[in-house]
């Protein structure tokens, strides 16, 4: 299921200040037909780094910030110390109320995309993402409740 998570990290939209003729489309063979302002699903093997990402039953990713620059690739590992399932979406602040809506539309199933993966309770799945843009991207879990708790991060993507 780790193949299948790495090219799931990102939701819909763009970081700030990116303009609309930036959007990368997802990888190629994805299915799903997705455009990303602020990069694109990658392949593990072209990881520039790894970086750990906790999620736990305190509506808390850890670390809550990071910054990468653009044009890095990063494989997320995205551990999940809680007792209860949570996600991990990236995207802008649009893109993170509009998946928040969609999940609360479709009874908080979460749909495949490439920019989001859901990790159950005591597992570890894998995304890897290309950054392309500069600007914010921020980090959100949209299991009931979990974002309005204030489970979100932020990764700042430098030039």
């Amino acid at each position: 299921m780790g193949a299948l998570v790495a090219g799931a990290v990102l939701v819909l939209g763009g970081c700030g200040g990116s303009d609309a003729d930036t959007t990368t489309t997802a990888a190629a063979g994805d299915g799903s037909g997705l455009e990303f302002a602020f990069g694109e699903p990658a392949d593990p093997a072209e990881a520039d780094r790894s970086v750990e990402i906790v999620a736990n039953d305190d509506f808390r990713f850890t670390p809550p910030a990071l910054t990468v620059v653009a044009g890095e690739t990063v494989t997320f590992r995205i551990v999940n110390a809680g007792q209860v399932a949570h996600d991990f979406t990236l995207g802008d602040q649009a893109a993170q109320d509009e998946h928040e809506a969609q999940m609360a539309e479709d009874g908080m199933i979460m749909s495949d995309a490439p920019n989001a993966v859901t990790v159950q309770a005591g597992e570890t799945e894998e995304l890897t993402w290309r950054f392309t843009e500069a600007g914010t991207v921020l980090i959100g879990c949209h299991q009931p409740g979990h974002y309005a708790a204030g489970m979100t991060g932020e990764i700042t993507v430098g030039p």
